[in-house]
This record gives structure tokens, sequence and C-alpha cells, in this order.
């Protein structure tokens, strides 16, 4: 049996950025040494705490919105957290495909 810490960096687990806060979402990034492995929207299409109550309130992807604004991710971590590790999860090596299928 091995120890949860060694899975982390397996090319088969990804962690979702449920976590409400920037500080908590700059601790992961930082434990996982970056935002390869780190995805937006495992809970779709259930709005856990992204509900927009008012607007501008909130909404899926504030917390991005956030971290970018408060420099805790860049502009590039952004979209592979909303969009590139997305694919990646759930296409593998077949993201192209699904692209084109879908465009």
């Amino acid at each position: 049996m091995s120890r949860p810490r060694k899975a982390i960096g397996h090319p088969n687990i990804y962690f979702d950025t449920l976590v409400h806060d920037t500080f908590s979402l700059d601790l992961m990034v930082r434990r996982q040494k970056g935002t390869d492995q780190i995805i937006l929207g495992l809970d779709d299409p259930y709005p856990l705490g992204e509900m927009e109550s008012e607007a501008q309130s909130s909404y899926p992807g504030k917390l991005l919105d956030l971290a970018v604004e408060e420099g805790v991710i860049s502009a590039q971590q952004h979209q592979e957290i909303w969009y590139d590790n997305v694919l990646r999860w759930l296409c593998g090596d077949a993201q192209e495909k699904l692209i084109k299928r879908i465009s």
C-alpha cells in the first residue's frame, strides 16, 4: 500500500478548485507545485458555492478570476485550470479529436 502523498503527481489524479477562497487555492497550487493537475467544475452541473444570487456576487470561475487579480495564479494558469486540464482529464491524448468533434 502506498502513502497518499506519494500519489500526488500521478497523471490520473486531479484536484478540484472548490476551496472557496484564494488562500486555499494558493496553498493547493504550492503543494501541487503548479496547476497542471488542478481543474474547475467537477461538481458541474451542480453549482456548489458559485451560484449567482445577486448581480456579480458569484459566478462559475469567480475564484479563478480573483486568484488572477491577487497574483495567486497567472492568466496562463487560469486557462490551464479552466480549460486545458479539463480536456486532458476527460480525453487524455485524444484532446484534438474531441475539439474537432465539438467544433
